[in-house]
């Protein structure tokens, strides 16, 4: 447990530090732009996200998968980035030949063709970070994996605030300084690395490379379905809102991902180690604890936020402050992918990737109908309903499909849980009584007191022991 401890920490200063430094990033932008101009801001975010899901066409998730198999970890680094280098150049073709139909659906410009062509040019640059931390990540280089990590996020960083302040103050600006930003930490991630791919064999195999397509393939169809999930409220609100309510959305699901530094330090770390177990056949008992412990962690985290969510919202500029309303129930994006995490380890397990394709079509279903019923009614908060329900089906039926292809262990707990943290987000988000939400909060924190004691008790033994959690 120790051994564990030390090492979800080690990965956690990476996630903790990249989620300051986007934290940071969050006053600065609506600081500096209207909800207007942060709306379109955000039609960038989306394209970016959705670029990040396709570009890598599921051969990070076979890299992974199969890299404590393959002997010669080099050779399958560069056999998995093969596919997905020839699909980023394919993409740089095509957005460059339609620059200007792309500028206007995101933007309703046609004039912003250079961003478009950059941005689709700074997917070379993606692929490289993204394999190259996955490999580190996969060796248990949890400190290299994090200072790295940091290093990408602090050039995006570096990049929006000097375009800010020789540029004008909008959209674009912040656009173009994100993508240098980027393009700029990834080169220095490639430099740095560049022996992972001198010292790589030359030969390609091609019969092996197929291997990772048919397990990475499917997931690429489930990605696609789970993009919609991540896009539909977006698309949806500025259909039937427009920029401004899109900007409010957008900067309370930035307050939202602060929960995202549970997620990503957790899976970081939670990956490598659950092949690991595997590997050596650890008891079930292993995962279902590790679990348990995931759902007490995030329901702690979300009744802290909730309690103290005006805290978190005063970094934005006064006319965000709708927010606060608002991101309680986005934040079930983090809680359930972290918590589902632990859940779905019999489609991993059994290499069963296509039952993704299942999983994300019942949850995006469940949102479109939502966004379709809730946003002409609540703008903002009709979408945020939407996206927090639909996360809450993504995790059940991840979950549900996972327990039917390995022995599993139960979830009662998870999905009672679940239920009262989703009851509080709609409390907040329709009932604004402060001093009445905060005894509900309360109420619910002594509840899960008791539901999760056993865990409570472990944790009292460790701290006993001499153990800093």
């Amino acid at each position: 447990m120790k051994t564990l401890l030390i090492r979800f920490s080690q990965f956690s200063l990476g996630a903790l530090g990249s989620a300051l430094l986007n934290l940071i990033m969050l006053p600065v932008t609506t600081y500096f732009l209207t909800p207007e101009e942060y709306g379109k801001t955000s039609m960038f975010f989306l394209a970016q996200t959705l670029l990040t899901y396709f570009i890598y066409l599921g051969f990070d998730q076979a890299f992974t998968r199969e890299f404590h198999e393959y002997p010669v970890k080099k050779a399958l680094l560069k056999q998995a980035m093969a596919v997905p280098l020839i699909g980023a150049l394919v993409i740089i073709i095509f957005s460059f030949l339609l620059a200007r139909p792309i500028s206007f659906l995101l933007f309703a410009d046609a004039h912003y063709t250079h961003a478009v062509e950059l941005l689709a040019f700074s997917s070379l640059f993606l692929i490289f970070e993204r394999f190259i931390l996955l490999f580190l990540r996969m060796k248990n280089q949890a400190i290299r994996f994090s200072i790295y990590s940091i290093v990408v996020k602090l050039m995006v960083l570096l990049g929006t605030l000097l375009a800010l302040f020789v540029g004008p103050r909008s959209f674009i600006t912040v656009v173009y300084g994100m993508l240098f930003g980027q393009i700029a930490g990834d080169l220095l991630l490639i430099v740095l690395h560049i022996d992972l791919f001198r010292k790589a064999e030359a030969k390609w195999d091609v019969a092996f490379i197929k291997q990772l397509a048919k397990f990475g393939f499917p997931i690429v169809i489930g990605t696609f379905l789970y993009s919609l999930l991540i896009i539909l409220d977006k698309v949806f609100l500025r259909m039937f809102s427009g920029f401004h309510e899109l900007g409010i959305y957008t900067a309370a699901f930035k307050v939202a991902s602060a929960l995202m530094i549970l997620q990503v330090s957790f899976a970081n770390f939670w990956v490598p180690t659950a092949y690991e177990w595997f590997q050596e056949k650890k008891p079930i008992s292993y995962y279902e604890t590790v679990s348990h412990f995931v759902m007490l962690a995030i329901s702690v985290a979300f009744l802290g936020l909730l309690f103290f969510k005006r805290w978190f919202i005063w970094i934005l500029s006064p006319a965000y402050l709708d927010a606060q309303y608002i991101f309680p129930l986005l934040t079930f994006y983090p809680l359930m992918m972290t918590v589902s995490e632990t859940t779905n380890l019999g489609i991993v397990f059994s290499k069963r990737s296509s039952l993704n394709i299942y999983v994300s079509l019942v949850a995006v279903f469940v949102a479109t109908i939502c966004n379709l019923f809730l946003i002409p009614v609540y703008g903002a908060l009709g979408a945020a309903i939407a996206t927090g329900t639909g996360y809450i089906f993504f995790f059940l039926t991840r979950t549900y499909f996972s327990m039917r292809n390995w022995e599993g262990f139960p979830v009662k707990r998870h999905i009672w849980t679940t239920l009262i943290l989703y009851l509080l987000a709609l409390n907040s988000a329709f009932f604004r009584e402060i001093w009445l939400e905060k005894i509900f909060i309360l109420m619910a924190f002594v509840w899960i007191l008791f539901l999760y004691r056993n865990e409570w008790r472990m944790l009292l033994q460790l701290t006993k022991k001499g153990l800093k959690i």
